[in-house]
């Protein structure tokens, strides 16, 4: 965007808002094993404290992948750990517009043992509080080249107005991609919203309980016909099919050395966004399959990025990220494109 002021041209960096859940997330890394009731079990690698949640992590990524706009909606409670939410996310170059509640911010423990798969102990408080009107007001205030919407499933009041939210995000110019959970009172909310999105992801769990289906692409041919522009469908180390009108696009997944899945998904959708706003993407050049391929390379390979590392947002960094995409003939060479 550029305005002129007594007569000088002045840019205005375009924007990216992302909004859903604030989570303080305290890491418990190579956990040797879960002791009996009674024991004593030392943290080899210590106890970390960093920053959650869909809103705050998707932001995070963006701010250090380069972005220099980027604002983030959440709701956190009175107390230390909203505090600390705040000042991690205002330290890593994010504009944070949060929601204060009578409440706790919500903290989630993640027990991480070698060789098994993660177990999370979360508490629902202040994030699952976000009000519309508040997130309304960010939107009017921030104008977004993108609007992100995370922990759908998981934000009552948000669910209940998100037609007229994505409504509000198109009316300031905003592109919409949204990412889902589990939901807690079922899919019915995505009704009316269908018709206001662009960008949907949810990865194959959920993507089977949303649509009774258990193939990629059959999810995505019922995500199209209910009006969604480009559906994404992310499968952890097996890869990420996409698709948008005709064209479908499977990619496999970057091989890495796999410390923490936290935050995957998340890192998936900040790289799609940041090729979105780097290369000035609108969604009718996506139907363009080389496109498509590029923003899917990006959001692959920040994912593998961010397993590498220990913590939902701690490795994904450009530079990890370009060494990761030395290996993008491999992935490439088995990525398959057809068109229905």
């Amino acid at each position: 965007m550029i305005i002129i002021i007594n007569r000088e041209p002045i840019v205005i960096p375009m924007s990216v808002l992302c909004s859903g859940s604030f989570v303080a997330d305290i890491m418990i890394p190579d956990l040797p094993h879960i002791g009996p009731p009674g024991s004593l079990t030392y943290a080899p690698k210590g106890i970390k404290l960093s920053p959650g949640g869909h809103s705050a992590n998707v932001a995070i990524d963006l701010a250090q992948l380069g972005l220099r706009s980027v604002h983030a909606v959440g709701s956190i409670g009175n107390d230390m750990m909203g505090g600390f939410m705040v000042d991690q996310l205002v330290s890593r170059g994010v504009k944070v517009h949060a929601e204060r509640q009578e409440s706790t911010t919500a903290k989630n423990v993640a027990l991480l043992v070698k060789g098994e798969d993660r177990r999370f102990i979360a508490e629902l408080t202040a994030n699952s509080m976000l009000t519309a009107s508040f997130l309304l007001d960010a939107i009017e205030l921030v104008s977004p080249r993108v609007f992100y919407q995370g922990t759908l499933g998981g934000l009552p009041d948000i669910e209940n107005n998100l037609a007229n939210v994505l409504a509000r995000a198109h009316q300031r110019g905003a592109l919409t991609f949204i990412d889902v959970i589990m939901p807690t009172n079922g899919w019915d909310y995505l009704e009316e919203a269908y018709p206001h999105l662009e960008i949907f992801h949810c990865n194959i769990q959920e993507g089977t309980a949303l649509t009774g289906l258990s193939d990629p692409e059959a999810m995505i041919d019922y995500l199209i016909e209910k009006g969604i522009k480009l559906a994404l469908i992310s499968d952890g180390g097996n890869g990420v099919t996409a698709g948008i009108d005709d064209l479908r696009v499977f990619m496999p997944a970057f091989a890495v050395t796999h410390e923490d899945a936290t935050g995957t998904g998340d890192a998936l959708c900040a790289g799609i966004i940041n090729t979105i706003m780097g290369k000035g993407v609108g969604l009718d050049q996506i139907h363009d399959p080389d496109l498509l391929v590029d923003l899917l390379l990006a959001g692959q390979a920040t994912g593998a990025a961010c397993v590498t590392g220990v913590g939902a947002t701690t490795n994904v960094r450009p530079d990890i990220i370009e060494g990761i995409m030395e290996g993008r003939e491999l992935v490439l060479s088995n990525t398959v494109v057809t068109r229905k």
